[in-house]
């Protein structure tokens, strides 16, 4: 794992912890002040929904691609020689950099089009405008995952002296 990957890794472990952990903060201190002070904390529902629960999910996504614990089919690639298993695997990774970009550039439009509108939650006037531009980041994130996967794994198949 190099660097880059290394120092991302516990930048989104500990990012994700700490939003948690926050959630967690807010929802006992929502649920004592409603039931000691019947004074519960303006827009704490709207606050877990659309702040802290796509926190944790989406930073969740490029975690797992570094950790390598997305599921895949292994069917085919076990089966196969191993240049022809390399071939499917950056295949693989091109196709889910790509799709990810696509992602990224729907959830930049979506992102601008709420900030446009200044978006707020559903029934209070919590901002939510700010969030939809993690989708964006966490999918160019992604893509660059991929691609960098791909890279290791023609540069492994290189170094190694293994044929194309």
């Amino acid at each position: 794992m190099s660097t880059f990957t290394k120092v991302l890794d516990k930048w989104l472990t500990i990012t994700t912890a700490a939003a948690i952990i926050v959630m967690m903060l807010h929802i006992v201190t929502h649920a004592l002040a409603r039931s000691i002070f019947h004074a519960p904390l303006y827009g704490t529902n709207e606050i877990v929904e659309y702040w802290y629960l796509p926190i944790v999910a989406l930073l969740g996504i490029p975690a797992a691609q570094l950790q390598k614990e997305h599921i895949t089919v292994t069917m085919a690639v076990e089966r196969a020689k191993p240049a022809t298993a390399a071939v499917f695997t950056v295949f693989a990774c091109i196709l889910g950099a790509l799709v990810s970009v696509a992602f990224a550039w729907f959830g930049l439009t979506k992102a601008l089009e709420n900030t446009a509108i200044g978006s707020t939650a559903d029934v209070s006037a919590v901002i939510t405008w700010p969030v939809y531009y993690l989708v964006p980041i966490v999918f160019v994130l992604l893509a660059v995952l991929y691609i960098l996967d791909a890279v290791a794994i023609l540069r492994w198949r290189t170094e190694t002296g293994e044929e194309q």
